[in-house]
Parts: structure tokens; sequence; C-alpha cells
């Protein structure tokens, strides 16, 4: 019972100092944020922080690799023509994972003091993942001239992705995140028509 409680403790510490962060975020930028800043907004120790990263850096490592890890798992759980011809279950999954500390990634995503750049790497794996995978798939692409225009729109339709996803966490788009996750799987289902994926 004894440890039960301390892991719940620490969770709630790794929270308190993660949400504290992004919360500074807002005012000012990354290299400005101190240790000192963090442990006074979120009414906790300096040893309390030490105890979980060694450095603000660390932290930051943290969360992108959380992030960034959680859309590698879902995306190996997809080849690449099943992303392009229904993008929704992935997309849902993404959903999902951001549902469990919404305002947290939130205030991450619309920050723009200094906020990690754990957005554009983001959109950078999802592309990079995409193109290989599809280009991988020998029998999707049938010539030179359809690869070039099938990475352009695929780049066109991740930036749009992205783009509306942000603009739904600043609230400029008043719909559920489910509805809007629909919502986007379908233009892209409806944008990669055109093409022969099998």
């Amino acid at each position: 019972m004894g440890e039960k409680a301390e892991y719940k403790s620490a969770i709630r510490s790794r929270k308190m100092i993660r949400h504290a962060f992004v919360e500074l975020l807002m005012e000012k930028d990354c290299e400005k944020i101190t240790v000192k800043n963090i442990v006074e907004r979120a009414d906790i120790s300096r040893g309390t922080f030490y105890a979980h990263y060694s450095d603000i850096y660390a932290m930051i490592a943290e969360i992108e690799n959380e992030v960034l890890g959680k859309m590698l798992e879902f995306l190996d759980e997809f080849k690449g023509v099943e992303l392009i011809l229904n993008p929704h279950p992935f997309l849902l999954k993404m959903a999902h994972f951001f549902e469990q500390d919404i305002e947290f990634y939130r205030m991450l995503i619309i920050s723009t003091k200094g906020a990690p750049d754990f957005v554009m790497k983001m959109k950078a794996v999802l592309l990079e993942n995409l193109i290989e995978k599809i280009l991988d798939h020998k029998e999707a692409i049938h010539s030179t001239q359809e690869q070039k225009e099938f990475i352009l729109r695929v780049n066109f339709f991740v930036g749009g992705l992205f783009s509306l996803y942000q603009e739904w966490f600043a609230g400029k788009i008043e719909c559920s995140l489910e509805e809007l996750t629909t919502s986007v799987s379908s233009i892209m289902m409806q944008g990669f028509q055109s093409f022969t994926l099998k």
C-alpha cells in the first residue's frame, strides 16, 4: 500500500511540475524559465523537482519523447496504405491520448513564447512515416510523377491536419475533439481517392 501511495505521489508531482512549466511558457521564453520559477509555481520544493528531473531540458525531452513515442507506437499498428485509406483509427488513438491530460496539451500546443518545437517534430515524424510506408508498398505508386504528386498531397494534408488541431486547441473551432478527428479523417480520405492504393 505504501509503494502504491508513493507511486501516486510521484505521478502527481511530475504532473504539477510539467503543468507549472507549461504555464510559464505562456509568459516567457523557455531559456528564461528557471527551476526556481517552476517550483514556486508548482508550490513544491527544489528537492521534489530534482527527484524527477536533472534539469529543465531533461523534462522537455521527456515530454517530447512521451508524445513522439506514443505516436510511433500507434503508427506501428497500421500499414501505410491503411493510414491513408482510413486515418480515423490512428487519429482517434492520438485524440484519446491527448484527452488524458487535455489542458496540459492545450497549453503546450498554443503556447507561443519559446514553447518546445515538439509540434513540428510530430509533424515530421508523421510525414516521414506515411511517405516511407506508402512508398515501400510497391503497388501503391505507379509512376515518378504520381509519386511526386502523392508526396505533395501528403505534405498538404498533414500540414492542414496539424493546423486544424492547433486551432481546435486554441478554442477557435467549436466541436469535440472526436468530431474534429472524424471530419479530418473524412477530408483526408477524400483527398487520396484518386490514388489507386491497394
